[in-house]
């Protein structure tokens, strides 16, 4: 993880150089060890260095070419360096260095822009190219690395932060009602938008080429739908997994500091821990120190002690636990006051003192869990057939937050909402699915009631959230459907880049082995057996990790829920008092009353320990985020945006 930032003058000014030192100043948590400008004519580049490998020891950036005609700044990794440093001497490049850098720089000079295609890793670059007058942007295939931009026909900016792009006062400030409009439906859809009216983000597993006539940007990866991997037996399949899976890890682990790792006593996380140790003892793998971290919830159902505990007994690892506490009042202001974004959500936040014990241990890698909930668990539509194994009672608490089931489940839990969700419902007509949705969901043309249908209509949102319905009409299954999901919905790539964030601001670079190409690529292509069988999902990874976790872990079928952290943070925010003065309910966003009986919902449920509390929990959160968002960003002492009247803010003041 490092930062970049960068300016190309498209009516030919020279760039401003104060400009670009304003915008790496605001990025030294994401790279404290070294800093860098270039600027030649029209077109300015910066990076702030993060060192997280050994040869990132002897990198320097931006790096230009010997021609001086080509420059990079990059924020990312290099996971197949042999193969990629192979392909380019055997196309003739000379390599001056071992970095990173210096790889994807010269892939750029051999493949131009069919380089991204190239990379296996987390990346975000923009590269000069003088020849061609043109500036070439890419980001890898999951959007781990950011990537905003703002252009108004006359200079084009782009940066690693929201806020970078904000040191330059000719860009607006404009609050963007239609993705507001998303977020309050909770239900991201557009993976370019983003708060701000005329801000964007390079979608993952694109390039744009910025051309002083125009901007281009082209899709340069996807999976293949079609292709299906057959072989003969389970263990054939575990076998070519694990082997996939093992490089996958291999080449995270790649460090020259100590390496954390999250330890939460799940399959997911149990797993890249127990297959790095057996690397490390493999001797596969050089060690720079190994330890593990844990979030402890004594006395609470979602403790998972014991499962860390075996883990760490099988493997002899230095293990580092913490209590859970409830976080700091101001944090999520703080989130948004230095981000300029949406804040990080409670269940993120609660990381905190996890990741400065790791801070304070100078770890600068840390590997985690995630991606095998969205690649490995399975389709709900697939396994219909297990109604018989579950109680109908969760139908009716799981049809009401129908986008948590399908983000957030490892196990099934509701069969009949599957057979009613993926079964039945596709076969009414679209009338009739309507008036469901309105009587159970709260939704009328998919736009939940506690927005105001003015502002729904005025932003288009019916529209907006019906692409969420089309998003994955590649895949020709509905088992393939749902997890290419994760692939290009919104909402998806706003999660990642919230993981992404919050490593950062402590100076961590989080490395994710399940979301490895080669994992995912082989993932979507297995017999949906392989990754739910009978009671099981995520077969093959369980399959896989025979011998290599201890078997509490390997075969348990629950998972923890961290739901309550929710509406204690809301709580802790002010409760129902939030939403008294709500910003968003003077300007029309929100119906006030419909949000304050969710909160009572939301809260008295909890009070009496009713598991229908997470019906609201989510909405409301995304509510409060986007309050918190507007009022830090636009009533702070900021100027408030041409967009807000006003009369508008006087209402906002006045609550």
């Amino acid at each position: 993880m490092s930062g970049i930032a960068g300016i190309l003058n498209l009516d030919g000014r020279p760039a401003d150089p104060d400009l670009l030192r304003r915008m790496i100043d605001t990025l030294v948590h994401r790279g404290p060890d070294g800093e860098g400008l270039w600027v030649q004519g029209p077109v300015g580049l910066g990076h702030r260095m993060l060192h997280t490998t050994p040869e990132s020891l002897q990198e320097r950036q931006p790096l230009a070419d010997e021609t001086g005609n080509l420059c990079l700044t990059l924020d990312g990794r290099v996971d197949n360096r042999e193969e990629l440093r192979a392909a380019l001497e055997a196309k003739g490049a000379k390599l001056r260095t071992d970095t990173d850098a210096e790889l994807v720089l010269r892939a750029y000079e051999v493949w131009g822009e069919e380089c991204p295609k190239q990379i296996l890793g987390d990346f975000a670059f923009a590269i000069w190219d003088g020849r061609n007058r043109q500036l070439f942007c890419a980001r890898d295939i999951l959007g781990i690395k950011p990537f905003y931009y703002y252009t108004d026909g006359c200079t084009f900016l782009f940066a690693s932060q929201l806020r970078q792009l904000f040191e330059d006062p000719a860009v607006p400030r404009v609050p963007n009602e239609g993705m507001i409009g998303e977020y309050l439906a909770m239900a991201v859809t557009s993976q370019e938008e983003t708060l701000y009216r005329g801000i964007l983000r390079l979608p993952q597993a694109h390039v744009l080429i910025v051309h002083p006539s125009k901007v281009r940007k082209e899709r340069y990866w996807d999976v293949d739908p079609a292709r299906e991997i057959r072989h003969g037996s389970d263990e054939e399949y575990a076998e070519q997994f694990l082997e996939i899976f093992k490089e996958a890890v291999r080449c995270r682990l790649r460090s020259h500091k100590l390496v954390g790792a999250d330890l939460s006593g799940g399959l997911d996380s149990s797993s890249v821990v127990s297959v790095a140790q057996s690397l490390y003892r493999e001797g596969v793998v050089a060690n720079p120190g190994f330890e593990t971290f844990s979030l402890l919830f004594p006395g609470l159902p979602c403790d998972e002690s014991g499962y860390i505990q075996e883990v760490v007994r099988m493997w002899g690892i230095t293990s580092n636990a913490v209590d859970a506490a409830d976080p700091d009042v101001t944090c999520f202001t703080e989130h948004v006051r230095r981000s300029c974004d949406f804040p990080d959500a409670p269940n993120g936040v609660m990381l905190d003192p996890v990741m400065a014990l790791a801070q304070t241990k100078a770890v600068r890698v840390h590997l985690t869990g995630v991606g095998g909930d969205q690649w490995l668990t399975g389709s709900l539509g697939h396994h219909a057939d297990l109604l018989c194994r579950f109680r109908i009672l969760d139908l009716f608490r799981q049809s009401r937050c129908d986008s948590q089931v399908l983000s957030g489940l490892d196990e099934p839990t509701a069969p009949l909402f599957v057979v009613v969700r993926y079964g039945l419902w596709p076969l009414l007509p679209r009338a009739a699915q309507r008036v469901v949705k309105w009587a159970l969901l709260g939704e009328r043309d998919g736009v939940p009631r506690w927005i105001d249908s003015q502002f729904a209509r005025r932003i288009q949102l019916s529209e907006r959230l019906r692409k969420k319905h089309t998003a994955g009409h590649r895949f020709p299954t509905i088992a393939q459907k749902g997890l290419g999901l994760n692939l290009t919905s919104g909402w998806s790539c706003f999660g990642r880049e919230s993981v992404e964030r919050y490593g950062s601001w402590f100076g961590i670079e989080y490395r994710h082995p399940f979301f490895d190409r080669r994992v995912i690529e082989y993932a979507l292509a297995l017999p949906e057996e392989q990754r739910w069988r009978r009671d099981q999902t995520k077969f093959v990874l369980r399959q896989a990790m025979k011998g290599l976790l201890p078997e509490t872990v390997r075969q348990r079928l629950t998972k923890a829920d961290f739901s309550h952290v929710h509406p204690k943070a809301m709580h802790g925010q002010g409760g129902e008092c939030l939403f008294d003065s709500a910003a968003i309910v003077s300007l029309g966003w929100v119906d006030r009353e419909r949000v304050r009986t969710m909160y009572r919902h939301m809260a008295t449920r909890f009070a009496q320990g009713g598991e229908d509390y997470t019906t609201y929990m989510w909405p409301l959160w995304m509510i409060f985020g986007i309050e918190l968002w507007f009022k830090t960003v636009f009533l702070s002492g900021a100027a408030v945006s041409p967009r807000v009247s006003c009369v508008q803010e006087a209402a906002i003041r006045s609550g």
